[in-house]
């Protein structure tokens, strides 16, 4: 996954008094030359800087950058390369539904056995809670209840670069119509993609 890409502290104090929405030609000239990011750019034009992360802010009206770094701390795979992935994919993610996650086991009912495969078993069940749809007050909303298929890999604990590398083009190619939206990496026994 591409590294995160950051506007510095230096751009920031320069424009943190704009209000994006309603900027000067002057104020405006001046984004275009310190902001040379085309989607940091959008992202500041659409929705402002965050002052706590001096960030523009990506999908919500509060800062989503600083709520998924806030609870970073409160989660783990127990692999370092899946957190990594995860951790990036939730910075880089400007709508809801690129928003990946670590599922833990028990967020998890009905899960029954649907069928075996060439890399792994398929189960079907419910996300008890569902993915984030909405932030409000600093706080996640979630969808509730969501169907899901969950798929315990048979060599789950040798998870490589190219593996984490085909589940972020599965991500991003979910807006093709094609393909069954990622929502995350769930902890059951084995590492699973649901």
């Amino acid at each position: 996954m591409d590294e995160v890409k950051l506007i510095s502290d230096d751009v920031f104090e320069q424009i943190k008094d704009f209000n994006p929405f309603r900027l000067t030609e002057e104020q405006r000239s001046l984004v275009n030359k310190l902001i040379t990011d085309e989607e940091l750019k959008e992202n500041y034009a659409e929705n402002g800087l965050c002052r706590n992360c001096k960030q523009p802010k990506r999908i919500f009206y509060q800062c989503s950058y600083c709520m998924f770094q806030q609870n970073f701390k409160n989660w783990t795979s127990g692999n370092h390369e899946i957190d990594e992935f995860i951790k990036k994919a939730q910075l880089k993610a400007d709508i809801m539904e690129l928003i990946v996650e670590w599922i833990e086991y028990d967020k998890f009912e009905n899960v029954e056995y649907l069928a075996k495969g060439g890399f792994g078993i398929t189960f079907k069940a419910v996300w008890k809670d569902g993915p984030i749809c909405n932030c409000n007050n600093n706080q996640w909303e979630r969808e509730g209840e969501t169907k899901v298929a969950l798929k315990c890999l048979y060599n789950s604990q040798g998870i490589t670069t190219d593996f984490l590398k085909e589940v972020e083009s599965n991500i991003l190619v979910y807006w093709s119509g094609y393909t069954v939206r990622c929502f995350g990496i769930p902890n059951i026994q084995k590492q699973i993609i649901s």
